[in-house]
């Protein structure tokens, strides 16, 4: 009698994860007794011997059936031989952030639901532990065969029991056997005498078990083991082995005889010839059963946990990482995950471990790189899970760092790297249920940026073999810059840096002579100021021709960039000069005054400003919208007559205000408007007394409108900031030329923009009266019709000079398109009024403005070597921290209007704020209030209108 000892395992599941995930993590720890089995105390399952092993649970699991199996399988525990027993140690009520636990029986499908429902009604509580305990369902009972006598042949029954079908197969554990002839029969065949197998007979078993399809007993063994069939081989089951070549004896069928099944010994003797020879017959047609396929390797039992860890997997001993960060990455999300804090107690190149944040649990993770598995990380010591209860804890992303965040948003940004911060923050929102502070999610960018585009600092450094990478491949391309030496590591501070590509600089022939100039904040690791010049193509587009980026906007940086500007563009300014359209800025302004003239003496550059930099510091001064409207629409009069009307109506606003002031008001200032509007030459700010040197551009609004088209240069390093304006003005050549190609493949003769407006001009004539004054000269008069539904009334005189290409109404020499009174005189010449459209609105020129395409770059290991110090940034421009405004500054031409009476400070619409300013004279240290000097109000908006001292070339 083979005796089976009893053998209990213990299992100690710990459920955890999300609610919302399909599969709960669990570990399994068993090899031991239970040391607390009393139910009242509740404590946690423990005992000596347990080890710790990983598996996880569909959480559509309901059945307890479907429970054991899991568990079962996990252990290699065969259901047919083994039962288990589950005990939940539930928790039952919170008190003072302590919780009581009690146990209970998992017995029924009911008790699952209930256990899955008790997990999820207490968050707080993330872990359910089971205990489970296994039991043989029966002994094996074996007896020793019979010997094998050389005289005569004996057949055994044995304990054996089957399942027989009703087509007479036999069903042994999975496998289904035909009934077939045993090797006696087939070697019998060939003679005259036949034998007939011992028949086997049905077990005293109980029905269900024998009927179970998955499962058959074999005296309480498992069938499908395949030591059953060795151990027997090794105990001399069998005298000698039966080769195929063997004869076997013919037995006749009279001469066998049966015993029955209930024989004391089970064995059933057989009568044989004495002139035959004995031969080996086999006991029971199992023995040629394929099992192959239902063997159990047992050394899977000693094989270590290994496996590679993933996404809402639990830490135990055996995980693999790939590197070190990829353990810090692990330690992060499972913390994130839990809403714990954690600590490196320890980190070295070889070893990282860490321990809960709270002192009072005992959870930790040790892992170390293990040379053997090729430098992989293994998990080799862990405690858990966490005893601690997480009540209180903010999901404020504690125990994610800047590194991390970087990680999980690189991907968004190297698809789109002008992502707003608020996107990327409600990524990391829905990925963790954690809300991060903006400065972390912008620090975190800026660490994305530099591992997509380089490296900050190291961007400085490969700047200048950039820039000259495109001198080479465009000896038409300029560039300047301006550093100052530092003296130690042969390193020098990179101030400035100016760009302009030969391409754009060649376009600026054929484009109307009128160049915008702005500034524009960058937003990434350093601060610093884009600088932009800009025309403007036949149809009105936006003709990007220099950049530059420099510290901060001064009388220095500007005049800077207005000299590498002009050396730049000297060959392809037309005769008649350029416009030069800006802010008021007091750099600006001098830069401008120093700009040589032609050699017969006439000016290169007409500056103006741009009208609505010149409304938004006079609403800035009077917070009047009524006066602002009519300053803009003096600005844009065209008619001189219009202008003066308007002008007009703004003194008397003024004339009347001053009456009612004290003539030593230190405020008188705020109550003349009129004066404030004339301090300045109107030739710079209004339409009408220009000459013609805007083409009607009256603001710097192309400008602000490319700020939009390079925002997501402002935030990349400087070297990816100059290959990023390069790029896109590559796709801008191409794609122009395309259309003007298309446009002109139509029979088109001028842009869209130009044929816009004259249509416009055009469908005005109908009520216009001509009248001849000089036919020689070509000068006419055109008389609108009345018109009660305008302003004005109509009925207005406007002379034309048709040679000289002007009118009354000033339309026409502004803009360089015929108005309605010149295409009135023009039609009554019979001439076509077309022609006398200004050359640069026509696809000619439009398509001479693109001709001049980029070169193909050199790979970057072909550019030139650069010689002398080494750029760096300028230490002083790095952000410090806090949120960093991403927009442009914010003043009331952006739609921020302080109200009136509004108490809301200067400083809220700036960009850099270091310290607050007076509201009245922009100067630190004072308020407006107290301002000492209310006449000394500064009239320029724009930043840096105070200069200071700066480096200079």
């Amino acid at each position: 009698m083979k005796e089976i000892k009893y053998v209990t395992k213990i299992l100690h599941l710990t459920v955890t994860g999300s609610q919302s995930l399909k599969n709960i993590n669990i570990n399994v720890y068993y090899g031991g007794p239970l040391v607390n089995p009393e139910e009242i105390d509740g404590f946690p399952f423990r005992g000596p011997g347990i080890e710790c092993y990983y598996m996880m649970i569909h959480r559509k699991l309901k059945t307890l059936n479907d429970l054991k199996r899991k568990i079962m399988e996990e252990l290699n525990l065969n259901p047919a031989c083994y039962d288990i027993k589950i005990i939940y140690r539930y928790p039952q009520e919170v008190l003072y952030e302590r919780i009581n636990y009690g146990y209970m029986a998992i017995k029924e499908d009911k008790h699952v639901k209930l256990m899955f429902n008790m997990i999820h009604k207490m968050p707080q509580v993330n872990a359910a532990q089971l205990y489970v305990s296994s039991e043989p369902l029966a002994e094996v009972d074996t007896e020793p065969l019979a010997e094998v006598d050389t005289e005569e042949v004996q057949q055994t029954t044995t304990s054996l029991q089957f399942t027989t079908l009703d087509d007479g197969c036999t069903t042994m554990g999975d496998y289904t056997m035909g009934s077939y002839m045993l090797p006696s029969q087939v070697y019998a065949a060939n003679t005259s005498e036949t034998f007939q197998p011992q028949e086997t007979h049905l077990g005293e078993e109980d029905e269900d078990e024998d009927e179970d399809e998955d499962h058959a007993a074999y005296n309480g063994e498992n069938i499908d083991d395949m030591d059953e069939y060795e151990e027997r081989i090794e105990q001399g089951d069998f005298d000698r082995d039966v080769d195929d070549h063997e004869l076997v004896p013919n037995f006749e069928e009279e001469n066998m005889e049966y015993h029955d099944e209930g024989d004391a010994d089970d064995n059933i003797g057989v009568q044989h010839d004495t002139n035959i020879t004995t031969a080996y017959t086999p006991p029971a047609e199992s023995f040629y059963a394929n099992t192959w396929e239902n063997m159990v390797d047992p050394s899977r039992l000693q094989i270590p946990f290994v496996s590679t860890w993933e996404d809402g997997m639990h830490f135990s001993k055996g995980l693999t990482f790939a590197n070190k960060e990829a353990v810090k990455r692990a330690l992060i999300i499972y913390a994130a995950g839990e809403n714990r804090n954690f600590i490196i107690r320890r980190s070295t190149k070889t070893k990282l471990c860490a321990a809960c944040i709270d002192t009072n649990c005992k959870w930790y993770v040790g892992a170390f790189m293990k040379a053997k598995l090729n430098g992989l990380w293994m998990v080799t010591s862990y405690v858990g899970p966490h005893s601690c209860i997480p009540f209180g804890l903010r999901r404020d992303g504690k125990m994610m760092d800047s590194n991390f965040v970087a990680s999980e948003i690189v991907g968004k940004l190297r698809q789109n790297h002008t992502t707003r911060i608020h996107e990327l923050w409600e990524i990391i929102h829905t990925k963790y249920n954690h809300e991060l502070s903006y400065y972390k999610v912008w620090d975190a960018k800026q660490k994305a940026i530099a591992k997509i585009f380089g490296d900050w600092e190291e961007s400085y450094q490969r700047l200048r073999k950039l820039l000259l990478a495109y001198l080479d491949q465009d000896s038409g391309t300029q560039y300047n810059y301006y550093t100052i030496p530092r003296g130690i590591d042969s390193t020098a501070l990179l101030r400035y840096v100016f760009w302009a590509f030969a391409p754009c600089i060649a376009a600026f022939r054929y484009c109307r002579p009128v160049i915008s100039i702005d500034g524009t904040h960058l937003y990434g690791k350093y601060r610093g100021v884009l600088m932009i010049a800009m025309a403007t193509d036949a149809n009105q587009k936006v003709l990007p021709l220099a950049f530059a980026v420099v510290d901060k906007e001064s009388g220095a940086s500007w005049g800077w960039f207005l000299e590498c500007l002009r050396v730049s563009i000297q060959n392809v300014i037309p005769r008649e000069g350029i416009c030069i359209i800006s802010d008021r800025h007091k750099g600006i302004k001098c830069a401008i005054a120093e700009w040589p003239r032609f050699q017969d003496g006439s000016e290169q550059v007409y500056h103006r400003y741009c009208l609505r930099h010149v409304a938004s510091n006079f609403n800035t001064h009077f917070d009047d919208p009524t006066l602002k409207a009519l300053a803009l629409k003096a600005g844009y009069a065209t008619h001189a007559a219009k202008f003066e009307s308007l002008m007009q109506t703004i003194k008397d606003v003024e004339i009347n205000a001053l009456r009612n002031v004290e003539p030593d008001d230190p405020h008188i200032a705020r109550y003349m408007p009129y004066t404030y509007l004339t301090s300045e030459d109107v030739e710079k700010w209004t339409q009408s007394h220009d000459g013609g040197r805007r083409y009607g551009a009256m603001t710097t609004n192309i400008s602000e409108c490319f700020n939009g088209v390079l925002k997501g240069a402002r935030g990349l390093p400087i070297a990816a900031m100059v290959e990023f304006t390069w790029c896109k003005l590559v796709a801008y050549f191409h794609d122009r030329h395309k259309q003007i190609t298309s446009d002109r493949s139509q029979g088109k003769v001028w842009s869209d923009y130009a044929m816009g407006i004259y249509t416009k001009n055009a469908q005005k004539i109908s009520g216009h009266t001509l009248r001849n004054f000089n036919h020689e000269t070509g000068v006419y008069q055109v008389v609108t019709p009345y018109n009660d539904h305008r302003g004005g009334g109509g009925n207005h005189s406007h002379e034309v000079h048709a040679f000289a290409r002007t009118c009354g109404c000033g339309k026409w020499q502004n803009i360089k398109i015929p108005c309605s009174h010149a295409i009135k005189v023009l039609q009554g010449l019979h001439l076509d009024a077309t022609t006398y459209i200004d050359p640069c609105y026509s696809l000619d020129n439009a398509i001479q403005t693109y001709a001049h395409q980029f070169a193909v770059p050199k790979s970057e290991s072909l550019w030139r070597d650069v010689r002398g110090p080494r750029w760096v940034p300028d230490p002083q421009l790095l952000r410090a921290k806090g949120r960093p405004v991403k927009s442009r500054i914010r003043n009331e031409m952006d739609g921020v209007r302080r109200e009136r009476g509004s108490r809301r400070l200067d400083s809220d619409l700036r960009e850099i704020q270091p310290r607050q300013r007076c509201g009245v004279c922009h100067e630190e240290g004072h308020n407006r209030r107290r301002c000492p000097n209310a006449h000394g109000a500064s009239t320029s908006g724009s930043r840096g209108a105070s200069t200071s001292g700066s480096a200079t070339n």
